[in-house]
Parts: C-alpha cells; structure tokens; sequence
C-alpha cells in the first residue's frame, strides 16, 4: 500500500471536534506540531442534511483557524455506532481465493444490502490449527461516508482515508502501550464503545448505546438539577461510594452495571468465535474516561487490570502543548490513531 503524505487525523465527537498534526509518524517517536479542539453544535453527527454537514464544516474551519492547523490533508474516522466489524475465519480457504469469500460470507452478517455499503477487510493472521485466514470484516453506509467527503469538501479539505475510531484507537494504543493484547473502552457521550486487540491487530468492536450523557441525565432526573449543575456533580463524585453519602454514587452504579453487562456479553461472545482467552487488561479512552471512580469501579466488576489511556506516550511534545495533553489526554486517543495511519 502506497505511504501516506504528513497529515491531520480529525475525530468527530457528539460534543467536540478533536484534530493532531504529527511529524515523523514512522519514527519511534513522532513529534505533536498542533492540535486543536471546538465544540460539536447539537445533532449534526452523520446527519444527511447539508445545513448540518455546513455547519459541521465552519466548526474545521474554526478549529483549524484557531489552532493554527496549515495542513489541508485529513484522515477522518467514521462513528463506530454507525460501522459494522466482524472477526471471522475461513478454514480451507486459500489466499487468492479469500476476497470473493469475504464478500460471500459479508452477506450472511451485514443487516443491510452491500450495495449500500463500503466493505473492505484486513488480514489479521492465521489460525494455524484451523488452516484458516483471519480477517476483520469491515462495513460502513456509503451514505455516511459521503457525508463525511462532502464535509471535508465544504471545508476546503483533502480527505486521503476514512477509517473506524476503533482501528484508529487500536493504532494510538499499542504504539503508546507496547501491549499487543488489550480490551479498549471508549466513554463517549451517547455510547461506550468496546473493542479488542489480539496480537497487535483489533479483532472484536462494539457499540454499547449508554454513554456519558446518560449518567448526566440519571443526576438531573433524580435531583431536578440543571445540566451545567448535574454534569458538575458527575465530573467532582463520579462512582466514588465513599462521598456525598453515596448519593451520586447510588445514582450512577446502576448505569454503569448496564454497560458492564454489554462488555460481559461482548467478551464471551468473542471467546466464543475464537476460542480464545480474553485480554485482562483494560484501558479506557474518551472524554468519560476520567470519571472519578470509573477505573477502580470497573477493575472490581470485572476483576482485571484496568488504567486511564496516556496515547500521548512515546511522542515528543514541546512545552506549549503540556497542559492541553496533560487535562484532556484519553480524549485524544482516536485524533492521534488518524494522525499515526502511515498507509
């Protein structure tokens, strides 16, 4: 595959727009020369009409205003509530043969007509016992994809790739770990998004429908606070038993037993397409990544080792830039995947 020129890895949020410009993205250390941050106006995500995708373009153009962002080359990432990925295996089959099973077997699983999606799959191994391939299967709406190109248009942009925010976070991952082998939580607000690196390469994601917005919204429906108060509440107590009485504590739990049951669910279904064991150790990612509580909480649910995502690892990071990576550092973790993607 042809090598990709220096660009900005650009990751859409319900409520923010992150961007990173990386220099060096084959080296060891790569160098961070920008990067940048704006709010996301309400409902415009993977919306069809174009006043969304407009206003979604004058929020890059401001971001990249602001940041000081030259670099007009973007690789985006698609929502992953809006992609289906599979892991599957194909015994027997040899390679010249293994695009038309693909696409063979990609109908028996995407609930919608390939016609109508983007497909592509990438080899991930193989499974020597089996004699078989492994691939992941990936699938997204072209009509999401086309709103993503006509955004960068609108923008004055030259999108070179698209891709998951879970192939971009797996990629900012294991350059910023080492480990080949992880369980990744992304805490956005309208969902929690798992997935699964083996051996280096993401062979499982999912998206969980509870997100950050609904413990805000469990606070404001069982205090009648405002949003600003509720979501103030929720960022100081978090699922910190010992505080406030346990009272923020008694709200949120139940919330976040809901997504632990989806994660419970996801992990053995993966080991039951694989047999193979699970990773035990956990890193979180996204904005909701830092509630106070949610490390130890989920650590104690689940019994494995879980730790705050830092994708800033490894990268070379001059002194203007300290405070922004050191306050909003996990919320970074698929802008810097995009930025990393070398092909």
């Amino acid at each position: 595959m042809a090598k990709l020129p220096d660009h900005v890895g650009i990751d859409f949020g319900t409520h923010s727009v992150k961007a990173v410009e990386l220099a060096g993205i084959n080296t060891r250390n790569p160098r961070l020369l920008n990067l940048g941050s704006q709010l996301t106006p309400k409902g415009v995500i993977n919306s069809e009409d174009k006043m969304d995708q407009e206003r979604l373009a004058s929020v890059l153009k401001k971001l990249y205003e602001a940041s000081g962002i030259k670099n007009k080359t973007t690789v985006m990432a698609l929502p992953e509530f809006s992609v289906f990925t599979r892991f599957l295996e194909f015994p027997g089959v040899k390679q010249e043969e293994l695009k038309d099973v693909v696409y063979y077997e990609a109908k028996q699983y995407i609930p919608m007509p390939l016609s109508e999606v983007q497909l592509s799959y990438v080899p991930i191994g193989f499974n020597a016992e089996r004699n078989a391939p492994k691939v992941l299967v990936v699938a997204a709406p072209r009509k999401i994809i086309d709103i993503y190109i006509n955004i960068a248009v609108l923008a004055g942009l030259d999108l070179v790739a698209i891709e998951t925010e879970s192939v971009a976070m797996g990629r900012a991952m294991f350059r910023s770990t080492g480990k080949k082998d992880l369980v990744m939580l992304d805490f956005g607000a309208n969902s929690t998004d798992m997935s699964i690196l083996a051996d280096g390469n993401l062979v499982f994601s999912q998206s969980i429908a509870i997100g950050s917005d609904s413990l805000t919204q469990a606070i404001i429906n069982k205090f009648s606070f405002d949003y600003q108060r509720a979501e103030e509440f929720k960022r100081s107590y978090g699922v910190v038993e010992n505080v406030l009485d346990g009272k923020i504590y008694s709200v949120l739990s139940p919330i976040m037993e809901s997504i632990i049951i989806e994660v419970r669910r996801g992990i053995e279904f993966y080991k039951s397409r694989t047999l193979a064991s699970a990773p035990t150790d956990y890193v979180l990612n996204g904005d909701g990544a830092l509630l106070p509580g949610l490390k130890e909480f989920i650590a104690k649910t689940l019994g494995v080792n879980v730790f705050i995502a830092v994708p800033w690892n490894n990268i070379v990071i001059d002194e203007k830039f300290k405070d922004i990576v050191m306050k909003g550092g996990p919320s970074y973790s698929v802008a810097i995947g995009l930025a990393l993607k070398d092909e």
